[in-house]
């Protein structure tokens, strides 16, 4: 809150130079500042189970992966087993195994000797000693463990966790292309898992949902496929005339140097920002030495940006310039104050705290200040009360703007936190109250 504070206070400081008022530094607001910022923690630790919406990330656009998953009711739990001697899979090859058949299980992973192998191909045989990583529910597996006297490795977790590293699979939409070559042709015969290294995990053709096996079912123009597949082998399928890739591709997670270059650019556009430089060349210097860096490059910073945040403050700007310019903003500030000459104090300070919450619902906080701070003093002037605290009272509350996402702050949490104007109105009331 004193970050976002800080614009108005600037501002406050030139006015009351401009005014012949001492200026009041930004550190004699910081015990306001840090008041304002316990009583945000405080009110969502304690009230935030009732005030926050209940299932956000239902609504949310996330991981593309939970995303097919959830469409087709798939699980995307890995479970990691291993051969044990005298087990009846011993000697056989993956297809003979009818683990997709049977259990509607899929081995994506195959370790043997510290190597593994993702998507084996159907053709090789199970031995004993070998650890497999197999994709489905757990009831599935369990079943899987106890008819074939294998030993399962996700009690203690380690196995499973090298296993997973290893992987680092996802699930994907392809669609056969209309003028697909494989078109009349089977899963089988174009030995997908052999060439492509993706493993066929669910066939939608027409009104059909497949998810058994379907290795010999005929693929028609439009039929879609759920694969689990790497990224690259994603992107080469993508590639390839036959198949159209539906699902977008998530970048794999970022290194710990990258997260730490991030880490400084953003601690170092701050720095700039506190020590003094405008604001807008501090996190433009920031963005541009992101980018210099190699942490994100042009296009993912334009991917990034959230084009309804954008509209919703370009909107916004033209509305706070005409209540400004036209001077409505101005005759409503100028009548408020014409009332207050004659109130008690307190019914003064809270009037103008309204106003200036008010005004920032549909301006900046800056345009905000530079409109009332002068009536205010006026206004301080003639019914007694210290100018210069009304001015600090109109430079404080214009950051009062939690009730709507017409802030950018709150408009920019809007769409990555998936809520919507009542859960704004609904937990930014309460803590507008607080902060009044």
């Amino acid at each position: 809150l004193t970050m976002v504070a800080s614009g108005p206070l600037i501002i406050l400081n030139d006015l009351l130079a401009q005014s012949g008022e001492s200026p009041y530094g930004l550190f004699n607001v910081t015990p306001v500042g840090l008041a304002l910022l316990a009583s945000g923690i405080v009110y969502f630790l304690v009230a935030g189970p009732r005030v926050l919406p209940k299932s956000v990330t239902d609504d949310v656009p996330g991981d593309p992966q939970r995303e097919v998953a959830r469409t087709w009711g798939l699980s995307g739990t890995l479970f990691c087993v291993e051969i044990a001697d005298g087990s009846p899979l011993d000697g056989k090859t993956i297809d003979e195994a009818a683990l997709w058949t049977n259990y509607n299980l899929h081995i994506v992973a195959l370790k043997q000797r510290g190597e593994v192998r993702f998507v084996p191909w159907r053709e090789i045989r199970i031995e004993a000693g070998q650890s497999l990583g197999l994709l489905g529910c757990k009831e599935a597996v369990t079943r899987f463990v106890a008819d074939n006297r294998l030993t399962a490795h996700d009690a203690d977790g380690t196995r499973l966790d090298e296993l997973q590293q290893e992987i680092s699979g996802t699930f994907a939409e392809i669609m056969v292309h209309p003028r697909s070559h494989f078109v009349g042709k089977t899963m089988r015969e174009i030995q997908l898992r052999r060439n492509y290294g993706v493993e066929p995990v669910l066939l939608a053709s027409g009104d059909e949902v497949v998810h058994h096996d379907f290795s010999d079912h005929p693929f028609r123009s439009g039929d879609t496929l759920v694969v689990y597949a790497r990224r690259k082998q994603l992107r080469d399928l993508a590639a390839e005339d036959d198949f159209v890739l539906l699902t977008r591709i998530e970048d794999p997670p970022a290194s710990r140097l990258t997260k730490l270059l991030a880490a400084l650019c953003f601690v170092g556009a701050v720095s700039l920002a506190v020590v003094g430089f405008p604001l807008s060349i501090s996190l433009l210097t920031g963005a541009v030495a992101m980018v210099l860096t190699r942490t994100i490059t042009i296009d993912e910073a334009y991917a990034a940006v959230d084009w309804r945040t954008v509209f919703l403050l370009a909107g916004l700007i033209p509305l706070g310039i005409a209540m400004d310019k036209t001077g409505a903003a101005a005759v409503v500030a100028d009548w408020l104050t014409g009332q207050l000459s004659s109130a008690p104090v307190l019914v003064t300070l809270l009037a103008v705290s309204l106003l200036a919450s008010l005004f920032s619902l549909f301006m900046s906080n800056v345009a905000a200040t530079v409109l009332l701070v002068p009536l205010v003093m006026m206004l301080g002037k003639s019914s007694g009360i210290d100018p210069r605290g009304l001015a600090l009272l109109v430079a404080i509350s214009v950051s009062n703007s939690f009730v709507l996402p017409t802030h950018q702050v709150n408009a920019l949490l809007m769409g990555p936190g998936g809520y919507q104007n009542r859960d704004y109105l609904r937990a930014g009331g309460w803590m507008s109250l607080i902060f009044l």
